[in-house]
């Protein structure tokens, strides 16, 4: 599988000044879209680079190729930069071991020097997902990096009643975008769930509702240097 990045200088602003960068660490294609596609995109178009990694495929054949190509759809409409650190080898986070795993991110954000990392929060259902939770935690735990959690990506499981953000993204202004992001994903596949787009939908209004907004999506903070960006020494 090959990572995506747009054509230019990624890490630089048109004055060769470097570009506040945020890393994406997730599961599986889909993941980060269902959770923070709107965030992503509010992000990308403030001049924010955005570096998505997606650590599994559990597809193969017709269908690994098929995802594959909905995902690169994803991260040219959100204008993110796509990154398969293990060439989509491995059909479950937890075949990758954990020492590699975080092993993993810490090249991850070796290459990309984000201020802040989004990955799964770490109280999520689902094993994968809290798998690369832990590593995001382990990789970060000596670099002044911001890490947050997303919501869980199944709205009728128990750990999505137990999450609770305390922080919102407003993206009514992105949400038709996070919308033609994830549609090729409501597809269905063999063996495979269609993504229900309704649901995302009614989370996010769920979530706009908490905030103020029309529609938003909810972050709980892991860990943060500084108030608001405003006490941080970087």
């Amino acid at each position: 599988m090959a990572d995506v990045t747009p054509a230019g200088a990624p890490g630089t602003t048109p004055g060769g000044g470097r570009r506040p960068a945020v890393l994406v660490v997730v599961a599986h294609p889909d993941d980060a879209e269902i959770a923070v596609g709107g965030t992503i995109a509010h992000l990308t178009a403030r001049g924010v680079r955005v570096v998505t990694a997606v650590l599994s495929q559990p597809e193969s054949g017709a269908g690994a190729r098929q995802r594959t190509r909905f995902t690169e759809r994803a991260a040219a409409v959100l204008g993110y930069e796509l990154r398969w650190p293990t060439d989509g080898g491995n059909r479950q986070v937890a075949d990758i071991g954990e020492i590699a795993l975080v092993a993993a991110v810490d090249r991850l954000i070796a290459e990309v020097t984000p201020q802040a990392v989004l990955t799964h929060w770490s109280g999520d259902g689902h094993a994968d997902h809290r798998l690369t939770a832990r590593a995001a935690a382990a990789a970060t735990r000596t670099c002044r990096v911001d890490l947050y959690g997303m919501r869980p990506g199944e709205t009728r499981t128990p750990a999505f009643s137990r999450f609770a953000p305390q922080v919102f993204v407003d993206i009514t202004a992105h949400h038709a975008a996070k919308a033609r992001a994830l549609e090729p994903f409501g597809t269905a596949r063999p063996g495979f769930r269609p993504l229900d787009l309704a649901a995302v939908e009614a989370a996010d209004r769920f979530y706009g509702t908490l905030s103020g907004s029309e529609r938003a999506e909810g972050l709980v903070v892991e860990r943060a240097h500084g108030i608001g960006g405003l006490l941080s020494a970087r």
